[in-house]
């Protein structure tokens, strides 16, 4: 029978999961559930307090592609989540965000922040936030407005 495990890191990290053929006793290996195992949602969470927590993200744009007029613009909304993919309504902290190597913050409230851009110039501009313990990132295209 199995033995599954996360593999944490000196802070609680955790970095990686394993299957094992036969049990282990570790301070950097923490049992976990098959079920746990094979959704491979427990990566870049934190172990403490005998729990798994973190901070991920899910992000969402109204639009797929958007004209480079200036004055069309994408909002995209920023969900703050657990590791059980459960909307963190608690969390009402900046959430920094980059887009194309430039950094803001925006504020969230009840777990959700938006942002909305526009932009006169087309090509592909990546929107990622930054700081989470796991963090997202989407793809916006401008095309010409002309």
């Amino acid at each position: 029978m199995p033995n599954y495990y996360a593999q944490i890191d000196e802070e609680g990290r955790v970095f990686a999961v394993s299957e094992l053929s036969g049990e282990v006793e570790s301070p950097n290996l923490v049992p976990i559930s098959e079920q746990q195992y094979k959704r491979g949602n427990l990566l870049f969470t934190r172990y403490a307090d005998g729990g798994f927590t973190g901070d991920f993200v899910r992000m969402e744009a109204d639009k797929t592609q958007i004209r480079a007029d200036g004055e069309d613009t994408v909002t995209v909304t920023i969900t703050v989540v657990d590791w059980q993919g459960q909307v963190q309504k608690e969390f009402n902290n900046e959430v920094a965000v980059e887009l194309n190597g430039i950094r803001q913050t925006v504020k969230a409230a009840k777990g959700v922040a938006e942002v909305t851009i526009s932009s006169d110039e087309p090509g592909a501009y990546a929107l990622k936030t930054v700081g989470l313990d796991r963090n997202g990132d989407l793809k916006v295209v401008f095309v010409d407005g002309n």
